[in-house]
């Protein structure tokens, strides 16, 4: 609400006792820290979960995480509740924008590249003779970092093994894939990316570049490990530098196209758009529709409420990143995600489209995603999705199913999962939900003052020690019998 202050002044008796929003700010004990269609939070109930929670810090910012987390939860129970389909095409392409612009990206990129920059075959040799980038391949026998010399001579007795194996001629590639400790390459064969010198932890790099085409290391120890290091000759990794290479050009030609996109449109970035930015950051939800103007070009323009959808695709990392860098930074990405929108108007305008499989693809993962968030919130349950009940029964044992699984989450090994941002703000569409800001300062003092009574009461229970028998170790010597020398 927004008053002109001379009304309130005088008719703060009339007014203020009916606007329930101005009660829970001046109300020195908020009872409740957020509602969510008709269903309501306690400030107690949020700071048993957050006491209740490993690792969950007993701050301001942890109890809004968890109250919006809340919030998204009991609104998609709703949903659930009272038979609404998150599965239309309206609602599934809404949650999937970021799958389908990227999709589209994608097209539009690859027809960009083969129009402006032709990739022979050739050019993969070209760019292993000229030496500047190497594919290399390796096995890792891990070696945690405050191994005992015991552990790690097992380990390298394991590497000696294995390179004993490499050098009578067995095959390197099924050999990583069999016994390398390196997740990430070993599902690969052992090879590692494309990359220059440098690219690696010293000792690893200086012994991989020294290789001939074809040659093996010996065993290299690493603070990862050990590791036999080889550089595959040309043909082994001919597609994967011509992949490499694609990459490359394919950057290459985005950032230039891009920029000049930006400059035939005359993109600008307003003044005023780092300020608008951080200020829709730290109230999404009031800004997810504004209309203002952070950068404009010919033709369009990107608004608050645009980039609110680019950064809810993103998630909360970098918006929490965002808001700590300096206004260039800030304006920086304004233009980039301006660039990006135009892009995504050039793919429209050019009528591309991801194909009715690549949708159909999209579609079946949202479901397996809606499925799994109904599972892990015990939401599949037949009084929940019962035609012949009404829905105000739905509601309420939808209702009772969230709060059973909160209870659970003190004992649960599993820790309690955002619901994707845009299918969380699909659901916030039509309202009916607030996060209570009196409420969650309240939940942190109440969860401090548990955390402290539940931390008095097991240093009272802790037993005390009891004073050693005579005779026990660290007891005085008994004093010597009468007469005794």
């Amino acid at each position: 609400m927004r008053w002109r202050w001379p009304m309130v002044l005088t008719a703060a008796g009339s007014i203020l006792v009916g606007c329930k929003a101005v009660r829970d700010m001046l109300s020195a004990r908020p009872q409740f820290a957020a509602e969510a269609q008709g269903q309501e939070l306690p400030v107690e109930r949020l700071a048993k979960i957050m006491t209740s929670l490993k690792g969950v810090p007993l701050t301001r910012e942890a109890a809004e995480f968890l109250a919006n987390m809340w919030v998204d939860y009991a609104l998609f129970s709703h949903a659930l509740a009272t038979g609404r389909d998150l599965t239309d095409s309206a609602t599934a392409a809404q949650v999937l924008w970021p799958e389908l612009s990227e999709a589209r990206g994608t097209i539009w990129h690859d027809s960009l590249v083969s129009h402006r920059a032709s990739i022979r075959p050739e050019m993969a040799d070209s760019v292993y003779a000229a030496d500047s980038i190497r594919v290399l391949q390796h096995i890792l026998i891990a070696v945690p970092a405050r191994a005992t010399p015991e552990v790690r001579a097992a380990a390298h007795r394991h590497a000696d093994q294995l390179y004993a194996q490499v050098r009578s001629g067995k095959n390197f590639a099924r050999l990583a894939t069999q016994f390398s400790e390196d997740s990430g390459s070993k599902a690969d064969s052992g090879y590692l990316p494309p990359a220059p010198r440098g690219k690696w932890v010293t000792a690893f790099d200086s012994a991989g570049w020294a290789l001939t085409p074809g040659a093996t290391t010996g065993i290299v120890e690493t603070p990862f490990g050990y590791h036999i290091i080889r550089r595959p000759p040309p043909a082994e990794v001919r597609d994967r530098l011509l992949t490499f290479v694609q990459n490359e050009v394919g950057q290459k030609i985005d950032s230039v196209y891009l920029d000049s996109l930006g400059l035939q449109k005359r993109l600008r970035v307003s003044p005023r758009a780092p300020a608008l930015m951080r200020d829709a950051l730290t109230d999404v939800d009031g800004h997810r529709h504004s209309t203002e103007v952070l950068a404009t070009y010919e033709g369009g323009a990107l608004s608050v409420g645009g980039f609110l959808r680019w950064m809810t695709a993103l998630g909360p990392t970098w918006a929490k990143d965002l808001t700590g860098r300096p206004d260039s930074s800030v304006a920086h990405f304004a233009r980039l995600i301006a660039q990006n929108q135009l892009l995504l108007e050039q793919a429209d305008s050019a009528g591309v489209a991801v194909s009715r499989e690549q949708w159909m693809q999209m579609v079946e993962g949202y479901r397996a995603q809606l499925d799994t968030i109904r599972n892990s919130l015990g939401l599949n349950a037949a009084d929940i999705s019962d035609p012949a009940a009404s829905p105000s029964d739905r509601a309420r044992a939808s209702a009772l199913r969230l709060d059973s699984f909160w209870d659970g989450l003190a004992t649960s090994p599993t820790k309690p999962r955002p619901i994707p941002g845009l299918l969380a703000a699909v659901l916030r569409e039509g309202g009916g939900y607030r996060v209570i800001p009196a409420g969650l300062d309240r939940t942190v003092e109440v969860a401090r003052e548990l955390k402290l009574s539940a931390d008095s009461a097991a240093l009272k229970n802790r037993p005390s020690h009891p004073a050693p028998p005579a005779g026990g170790a660290g007891s005085p010597p008994p004093p010597p019998a009468a007469g005794a020398k």
